[in-house]
C-alpha cells in the first residue's frame, strides 16, 4: 500500500472516523458475493458477507458525522449492535461496542490513545463468545489489535499504522485455513477474518487518498448474487440462527448465556444489559424467543 505525498494524521476526530467507517463498509459490502462463497464455518450456510454488509450498512444509511469522536463511536456501535446479523456481524458489532466504551470522552483521538482502545475492545469480543475459537475473525482482529498497540509509540500517523498493519492482517488471515479443518478442506480463509480485513483494506484506501467526494458517490452497490461451489460441510447440529434484541435484561450474561446453551449452540451476545443483541443456532427458535422475553423487564 502506498502512501501518497500529504498532510500527516495525526489525530481522528467524529467526522474521520465516520468516513473511515463507510469507506469499510463499502469495500466489505462490494465483496459480499465472495465472502458468502467461503462462508463454511461455523455453518456453511453462505450468508457471511450479506449478515456483514448489513451490520454496517446501518451506519452508512442511518447516522450523520459528528464533531465529536466519542460521540460518533458510540452512535456507530449503537447502529451495528441494533443491525448485527450472524456470527461475524455481532462479533464485529462487539468490536465497536467495546471500542466505544473504552474511548474517553473526546472531540480527537491519538494514534496512541487509539491503539490503546483498540486492545482493550479485543476482552470484549472474546467475552462475547460462548466458545471463542481461534482461526477466526476473533483471531484476526486480536492480532491486528496487538501490532498496533505494540508499535503505537513508533508510527508517525493513521496512514503508516493502518498500512503497515495491512500485512499482519493478511497474514493472520491467510493462517486461518491452517487453523480450521474445515477451512483447509475447502481451501479457503474464514470468511469473517476476510470480511474484516477487507474492511480495514477500504479504511486504508480511504485515508491514503481521502476522495470525500468519490467515497460519498459511491454510496449505491449494486448486487448480483452468482451460483454458489460446492462446500464440504462438517456435520451441523442444529438447524436455525436465531438473533434478537433485548432491551433492560434482568439477569446477568453469564446467566443468559447459561440459558441459550440450553437451546443450541454458537452463542454469541453482545452489548451490555440495558441493550443486548443475541445469536444462536437451534433448533426451537420459537421456544427461544418466549424464554428470552421473560428476562426483558
Amino acid at each position: 500500500m502506498i502512501i501518497k505525498n500529504q498532510e500527516m494524521l495525526k489525530e481522528l476526530d467524529g467526522r474521520r472516523l465516520y468516513y473511515s467507517f463507510m469507506a469499510g463498509a463499502r469495500k466489505l459490502i462490494a465483496s459480499q458475493v465472495e465472502l458468502n462463497r467461503i462462508n463454511v464455518f461455523p455453518v456453511n450456510d453462505g450468508d457471511t458477507g450479506t449478515n456483514l454488509a448489513a451490520t454496517t450498512r446501518a451506519v452508512i444509511e442511518s447516522l450523520l458525522p459528528h464533531r465529536s469522536y466519542k460521540v460518533t463511536a458510540e452512535r456507530i456501535a449503537e447502529a451495528v449492535l441494533l443491525n448485527a446479523r450472524g456470527n461475524s456481524g455481532i462479533i464485529f458489532a462487539q468490536f465497536f461496542y467495546g471500542l466505544s466504551i473504552e474511548t474517553a470522552d473526546i472531540k480527537s483521538i491519538t494514534l496512541s490513545d487509539f491503539a490503546e482502545s483498540v486492545k482493550r475492545a479485543v476482552r470484549y469480543i472474546y467475552e462475547a463468545v460462548s466458545n471463542p475459537v481461534e482461526g477466526t475473525i476473533l483471531t484476526v482482529i486480536r492480532e491486528w489489535a496487538d501490532y498496533i498497540y505494540a508499535g503505537r509509540q513508533t508510527f508517525s500517523d493513521f496512514n503508516q499504522m493502518l498500512s503497515n498493519s495491512h500485512e499482519v492482517l493478511c497474514r493472520s488471515l491467510e493462517e486461518t485455513s491452517s487453523k480450521l479443518k474445515v477451512l483447509a478442506k475447502n481451501r479457503v480463509v474464514d470468511a469473517g477474518a476476510k470480511g474484516f480485513v477487507l474492511f480495514i483494506e477500504g479504511i486504508i484506501e480511504f485515508i491514503n487518498n481521502r476522495n470525500l467526494k468519490e467515497l460519498l458517490r459511491s454510496r449505491s452497490v449494486s448486487l448480483q448474487l452468482p451460483a454458489f461451489d460446492e462446500i464440504i460441510a462438517e456435520d451441523v447440529r442444529f438447524r436455525y440462527c436465531t438473533e434478537a434484541v433485548l432491551k433492560n435484561v434482568s439477569v446477568e450474561k453469564e446467566e443468559l448465556r447459561k440459558m441459550l446453551g440450553e437451546f443450541g449452540d454458537s452463542a454469541v451476545i453482545a452489548g451490555s444489559r440495558t441493550m443486548m443483541r443475541i445469536h444462536v443456532h437451534t433448533d426451537t427458535p420459537a421456544d427461544l424467543i418466549f424464554r428470552l422475553k421473560d428476562i426483558e423487564q
